[in-house]
C-alpha cells in the first residue's frame, strides 16, 4: 500500500488525467459535428484532416483510460517504482501528441506527470 504522500500525489495526477479525458470527449463530440458539416458542404479534404485528429484523440483517450485504471489499482493494491515510471513514460508520449492538437490538454497532462514523477521519486528514495 502506498504511503499517504504517494497516494496524494497519485490522486492529484488522477484529477488532471480525468480532466484531460473529459476535454478529449468534448473535442471528439465537436469534431464529429464538424466532420458532418464539412462533408455536407463537400469539403472532404478538410473532413479527412479532422478524422486524423479524431483518431489521435481516440487513441489518446483509450490510453489515458488505461493509465487511470492502472493508477487506481496502484492506489488500492500498492505501488512499485517501475509501475509509476512506466505510466510516466506513457503520459509523456501522450502529452507530445496532444501538444499539437490541444495545448490545454497537454498542460493538464504535464501537471499529472509532475505528480507521478514526484511520487516515483519519493518511492525510489524510500
Amino acid at each position: 500500500m502506498p504511503r499517504a504522500s504517494e497516494r496524494l500525489l497519485i490522486a492529484r495526477s488522477l484529477v488532471y488525467i480525468s480532466t484531460s479525458m473529459s476535454r478529449i470527449r468534448f473535442l471528439l463530440t465537436t469534431i464529429d459535428r464538424r466532420i458532418s458539416l464539412l462533408r455536407e458542404r463537400g469539403l472532404n479534404n478538410m473532413a479527412k484532416e479532422l478524422e486524423e485528429q479524431k483518431k489521435a484523440l481516440e487513441k489518446t483517450l483509450a490510453e489515458l483510460e488505461a493509465v487511470s485504471e492502472r493508477l487506481k489499482t496502484i492506489m488500492s493494491l500498492g505501488t512499485a517504482y517501475s509501475d509509476l515510471a512506466s505510466i510516466a513514460t506513457t503520459i509523456k508520449d501522450l502529452r507530445s501528441v496532444m501538444r499539437n492538437i490541444n495545448p490545454e490538454i497537454s498542460a493538464s497532462l504535464a501537471e499529472a506527470l509532475s505528480h507521478i514523477e514526484e511520487a516515483a521519486k519519493t518511492l525510489s528514495t524510500s
